[in-house]
């Protein structure tokens, strides 16, 4: 039996073998909206939240931001500051709406809190026209990165580059590595100089058994720009971490840097990452069926995610 559900019109239409056809009708109850939250706070810069209201699966309205809400942070369970909207601060999330590119502005409600390490973080959201939301979220301690290791000979198509920290055994850690860089070359043609200049995330490559495994590649079981993983087979212990860095498309020597991020995160920010990364790999509904991967949240009465980062910056060049 094949089956083909054409949601847009509210109407299900089921195909038997024998061509016969069968019309449902759906009752879907209106949407009742909610505030939403977005947040990532991290150690090296100031709070900013966005907050918007939800819109129906089924709507034709467009997302908006909400700029009349009453935000409070707390750090501890202290309270810290009443974070202000800043309207002189606009940016433009793109999206496709009916096959054309449309855009939503928002405004970040702004704090001079810099949050800190080790710290639990609260924030709550009032407005006279929702239920009030909240979240919570932990940023855990630093890392001590050590034995950096960088090989530039063994290979002329990849850099060598190890490092080890020792993994906190109080508690269940997760981790992000991103690896980015900015190259510039320059050359002489014709009695003048020419320049080329390259920055963006640089791909790596490892057989890491923490990191998620793929289909192996050119003798590596992961091969991307950044990669998130736990210490379920290493909890307490010392890690090494081996990667092979592609300089395909530069040189090592043309490089101004190539910098390392190692982030730790709480279970949450973990769980939020995995969530978006299953939804976007398995998410996509089309006339083949498909899976649809609830992007995690842990906003209370409402929807959106309030998760941390404590990233610290490892230079492989210089």
């Amino acid at each position: 039996m094949r089956k083909l559900f054409f949601l847009g019109s509210i109407i299900i239409l089921l195909w038997s073998c024998e061509n016969l056809e069968t019309v449902v009708d759906l009752d879907i109850p209106e949407h009742e909206p909610v505030l939403v939250l977005n947040s990532i706070l991290d150690t090296d810069t100031t709070v900013k939240i966005l907050i918007s209201r939800s819109i129906g699966a089924f709507s034709n309205q467009v997302p908006s931001g909400v700029h009349d809400a009453n935000v409070l942070i707390y750090e501890n369970n202290i309270f810290m500051d009443s974070v202000m909207i800043n309207t002189d601060n606009t940016i433009a999330y793109y999206f496709e709406n009916s096959g054309q590119y449309d855009s939503i502005s928002l405004n970040y409600y702004e704090s001079n809190l810099i949050p800190k390490k080790n710290s639990n973080y609260k924030v709550e959201v009032f407005h006279d026209n929702y239920p009030s939301i909240s979240a919570s979220t932990y940023i855990p301690d630093d890392i001590n990165v050590y034995g950096i290791e960088t090989d530039t000979l063994s290979f002329e198509d990849r850099i060598g580059f190890n490092f080890s920290f020792i993994d906190n055994p109080d508690l269940d850690n997760y981790y992000r590595l991103k690896l980015f860089s900015s190259c510039t070359k320059e050359w002489e043609e014709l009695g003048e100089t020419q320049s080329y200049s390259w920055e963006g995330y640089v791909e790596m490559m490892s057989n890491d058994p923490s990191f998620p495994s793929g289909l192996p590649w050119d003798g590596y079981t992961f091969v991307g720009n950044r990669v998130v993983f736990s210490d379920a087979l290493f909890n307490g212990e010392e890690k090494n971490i081996r990667l092979d860095i592609s300089t395909i498309g530069f040189r090592y020597e043309d490089c101004d840097t190539i910098r390392l991020q190692l982030s730790v995160f709480s279970s949450d920010t973990y769980s939020y990452y995995n969530s978006l990364n299953e939804h976007r790999s398995k998410g996509m509904l089309n006339i083949f069926g498909g899976e649809v991967i609830p992007v995690y949240s842990n906003v209370q009465n409402g929807l959106g995610s309030l998760i941390s980062t404590n990233a610290q910056i490892i230079q492989i060049k210089p």
